[in-house]
């Protein structure tokens, strides 16, 4: 059976936004600001956006432990500031790089310079960004502390896609796969972020062993092109091992290695099957 490829979606639009207004916590190497203005001279106009200022500045926290003083890049996620080593971000991101140029020796950066002129990021929310930040800058792993969960693991994910951190969203996907997952919320994962799809050969061999059929919802979730290949991999595991009756003659072992065969064959090998047909048909005649 033929089945059209779906040339993947290009990255979503990352904002970043530059501070125009000083906004942020009191910072040492802050640039001068110009001198205060009277009470009484000040307009009520004025007056006013000092004070929402005054009170944007009482929102802002650095985070505990990416506001590294180390630092020469401040960036505000949400109501957060971190000040990060823009080397390593360039190290991982083109996106990045083509926004924010490299900083000069003894010159400030065009933007997130100080605590009240921070790069801004849109529609990113904090505890995601620091999750992305936990694979660039990794702290000594306390014991105590739970590893990420699905959720974040795929929080990392989008964002590693967004800035096209290629190594971050390769060890985000080595430690999803390590987790128990649904197969067929894993199988929605890989296809949305393009991920290695060898991976999902055990996803694809328990549904393939999966005595009740499969519902409405699980069909909307799996896409019309996984659906298929799944109903016919089932096909072909009754056919192999018949009823449900003589499956249980079979150990856990030996149906999971038939179930893997008929679904290796199913959507890898059938794959380059018409990778070899597209290329023959497209090939110029004498």
């Amino acid at each position: 059976m033929a089945v059209e490829s779906v040339d993947p979606p290009s990255p979503p639009t990352i904002k970043i936004t530059l501070v125009e207004e000083p906004k942020g916590v009191k910072d040492v190497n802050a640039i001068s600001q110009p001198p205060p203005v009277s009470e009484n001279n000040a307009s009520p106009r004025s007056s006013k956006k000092r004070r929402k200022i005054s009170s944007d500045v009482l929102m802002m926290k650095r985070h505990k432990q990416y506001y590294m003083h180390t630092g020469n890049i401040v960036i505000q996620v949400e109501n957060t500031l971190f000040r990060l080593d823009l080397s390593v971000l360039h190290e991982h991101s083109p996106v990045l790089r083509n926004v924010i140029p490299p900083i000069q020796s003894g010159s400030l950066p065009i933007v997130g310079f100080n605590d009240r002129r921070p790069l801004v990021l849109r529609e990113i929310a904090e505890p995601d960004f620091t999750c992305l930040l936990s694979f660039l800058w990794p702290l000594e792993e306390d014991p105590s502390s739970p590893p990420l969960t699905i959720d974040q693991l795929v929080a990392v994910l989008r964002l590693a896609t967004s800035f096209q951190m290629t190594r971050i969203l390769a060890q985000a996907q080595i430690k999803l796969h390590s987790l128990p997952i649904d197969p067929i919320r894993k199988i929605a994962i890989w296809d949305e972020f393009h991920l290695d799809q060898e991976l999902l050969l055990p996803a694809y061999a328990t549904l393939t062993q999966r005595s009740e059929p499969l519902t409405l919802t699980m069909t909307m979730s799996l896409g019309i092109r996984n659906f298929t290949k799944i109903a016919m991999c089932r096909d072909l595991y009754r056919q192999r091992v018949g009823c449900c009756g003589c499956r249980k003659s079979l150990s856990r072992e030996e149906s999971q290695r038939v179930a893997e065969h008929i679904a290796r064959l199913v959507f890898f090998e059938s794959k380059k099957s018409e990778m070899k047909e597209s290329n023959v048909a497209n090939k110029p005649l004498l």
